[in-house]
């Protein structure tokens, strides 16, 4: 590959993000060198950023390619069919990379399409982020993933779902197996109800104890890091006791599930933007008012329950949940500035959320997630400071440079 430098920019370099003017060299797609003694040499491609503001490929810790312009339950399994989702985690993939995002965890897929979609891009038949998937939510009757009315399907689970339903810890157990076998990065499972699900609020246990225990207990014995969906208190607290990596949402944050939290060195994904555009503007966005008003009641505790975390040192990922009507693929660029404004996070913090808190979550640290020698060359350009206004990652005008792994994407 020809040698490519970035010049007359500003990059924020390592873990903490620090600016360094000058220029940065990219060599066979990885990072060579960076500051104010980098020099062009004859041959290499230069690139004048014209001032502009280079910070590591963004990141999505809770995505769901499949989601493309839907509002409710019913338009995710039901009005789309199997080959329109592919289609759309097609179309969601090449458009997140275009925005920047270099890196996403797809947590929850119909039909295993997030690792489908994860290998025809590592094979280069499709463009977009690289990807670490889940495969179908684990879920069980009458919790998180069980969306629709029980007379649709009665005792004979919709094999088309976003969820797979489990009765006991042997199913539970089973399951994680049987989703390594087909290719799985992370399981994800749904210790509580949401209030996307209106069938399952958020306060309703998901599984019981016994099966999820069941759940980890074998994922830890395979070695494959398990994703908890918990809003309620009791979820919160039980995925924290059973060690999962990471904590979905976390609505209602009590003192001794966060203690286990900081204990266990666990991660949370706040999806706290989404959540907002529900409770503030669901109505005008087209979402039903039933799933509206769950998200209203408990808007507030989750802001508290965030904010909570974050004083505590919790580390804190950026996660979209996004792809729903009127706050599309890509929106996980607006949580950085989400958490700035709601939880008082400072930028520099805001901006490792996107960054490099993802990248050791997926422990992927040591290739992507920082600016610096050896790194994957996954680049962001900016024409603001996002140090100064983290609202530019979701400004399209502010975009102005995307590379992955040293090739110009946009």
């Amino acid at each position: 590959m020809q040698r490519i430098v970035l010049t007359n920019g500003t990059f924020l370099t390592g873990d903490d993000l620090t600016p360094v003017a000058g220029a940065l060299a990219v060599s066979d797609g990885t990072i060579e060198d960076c500051g104010p003694h980098v020099q062009a040499r004859p041959g290499d491609h230069v690139v004048d950023l014209d001032g502009g503001f280079a910070m590591p490929g963004l990141m999505d810790a809770h995505c769901h390619l499949v989601y493309r312009d839907v509002a409710d339950p019913y338009d995710i399994e039901l009005r789309k069919s199997v080959p329109q989702a592919t289609v759309d985690a097609v179309h969601n993939a090449a458009l997140l990379l275009r925005k920047g995002f270099t890196t996403i965890r797809d947590v929850g897929s119909r039909a295993n399409i997030g690792v489908e979609v994860r290998d025809a891009i590592r094979r280069g038949d499709v463009p977009g982020p690289r990807v670490l998937a889940a495969g179908r939510i684990v879920s069980a009757p009458g919790g998180l993933g069980d969306f629709q009315p029980s007379h649709l399907f009665e005792h004979a689970p919709y094999p088309h779902s976003l969820a797979v339903q489990v009765v006991g810890p042997y199913e539970a157990a089973a399951v994680v197996r049987t989703q390594l076998k087909d290719g799985v990065d992370w399981i994800k499972v749904g210790v509580s109800g949401t209030g996307f699900n209106p069938l399952c609020p958020a306060e309703r246990s998901g599984l019981t104890d016994v099966e999820f225990h069941a759940l980890v207990d074998e994922a830890v014995r395979q070695g494959v890091p398990v994703v908890a969906h918990a809003e309620s208190a009791d979820s919160v607290r039980t995925a924290a006791r059973a060690g999962v990596a990471s904590i979905e949402h976390a609505l209602f944050l009590e003192d001794d599930a966060l203690a286990a939290i900081v204990e266990h060195g666990l991660t949370i994904s706040p999806t706290l933007s989404m959540y907002r555009a529900f409770a503030e503007r669901g109505l005008e966005m087209g979402i039903p008012q039933v799933i509206v008003d769950q998200h209203r009641r408990t808007h507030e505790h989750h802001v508290a329950s965030i904010a909570k975390a974050t004083a505590a040192g919790v580390p804190i990922v950026a996660g979209g949940d996004a792809g729903l009507t009127h706050f599309v693929q890509g929106s996980c660029a607006v949580e950085p500035a989400t958490y700035v404004e709601l939880v008082g996070m400072s930028p520099r913090a805001a901006l490792q959320s996107i960054t490099v808190n993802i990248a050791r979550l997926l422990g992927i640290d040591g290739e992507v997630g920082t600016l610096a020698p050896g790194m994957a060359a996954d680049v962001l350009v900016l024409r603001r400071d996002p140090l100064a206004d983290v609202t530019a990652l979701a400004d399209d005008a502010a975009r102005a440079l995307v590379l992955q792994g040293g090739v110009v994407v946009s």
